[in-house]
């Protein structure tokens, strides 16, 4: 009788929320164009072509990351690329389990956990108090 109420929803803080938002966009934006240019889109290249991918799927995947990394900044777009990160995040995390590198799998783990609290316990908008309207038919003048 005590207990919690089960219809309210749990989120995050305002600051947790956009301290880890942020965090993830500037990651999944830095290694999303690190996928893309430089000598360590070669790297990725060379680690892509082992794990048995196609040439230049390394490419979608920067591409994908970048946008989304960007994508968690902007509210209409915050819960699909949170939720296409987590994809790619089990994507990662699959990849490096079948290919045995164990210690690989912590970074997606980490990073796709922290992209389904972003999707999940976003902050709800304050409810705006009704305000009385300047129009309102008492206060205009004929």
């Amino acid at each position: 009788m005590g207990g919690p109420d089960r219809g309210e929803m749990k989120t995050l803080s305002r600051p947790a929320f956009w301290a880890i938002t942020i965090f993830l966009a500037l990651i999944f934006v830095k290694v999303g164009l690190s996928k893309l240019t430089g000598s360590s889109s070669v790297g990725w290249a060379a680690r892509f072509h082992n794990w048995g991918y196609p040439a230049g799927s390394h490419f979608a995947v920067g591409v994908v990351e970048l946008l989304s990394g960007i994508g968690l900044l902007l509210r209409p777009s915050r819960k699909p690329a949170a939720v296409t990160l987590i994809i790619v995040m089990t994507g990662a995390l699959v990849t490096h389990l079948i290919h045995g590198e164990l210690p690989r799998i912590i970074p997606p783990l980490i990073l796709g956990t922290l992209a389904f609290c972003v999707f999940s316990l976003q902050p709800t908008r304050p409810t705006a108090e009704l305000q009385p309207s300047c129009t309102d038919s008492k206060t205009q003048r004929s």
